[in-house]
């Protein structure tokens, strides 16, 4: 459970609104968080659908990009360093880029 907690910060959303996008109710995740009950494959799955994450992100550590090519890589880990408004000029950048 401790996973899902760092995936809903990371997503900025709450564990209730997880359960509302997932159909997957509230007393369901906290039998799970008292191990009262295990988390299934299909569970899983609707949680990475509800994140817009992988199963192979789900299972993977933080600064890990088990989907990514080395470049994607190489450019999230530049996009960390940029501040909001570098950030704000480089999408700008990106979109006029795909437009062509």
């Amino acid at each position: 459970m401790e996973r899902i907690d760092d995936l809903c910060s990371k997503h900025k959303i709450s564990k209730y609104r997880l359960s509302q996008i997932t159909g997957i109710s509230q007393s369901a995740f906290s039998k799970i968080a008292r191990q009262q009950s295990s988390l299934s494959l299909d569970t899983i799955q609707r949680i990475c659908d509800a994140l817009g994450i992988s199963v192979a992100q789900f299972f993977s550590e933080p600064g890990e990009y088990p989907d990514l090519t080395p470049d994607q890589v190489r450019l999230l880990n530049s996009w960390a360093l940029l501040d909001e408004k570098k950030k704000d000029y480089a999408l700008l950048i990106i979109e006029k880029m795909t437009d062509i």
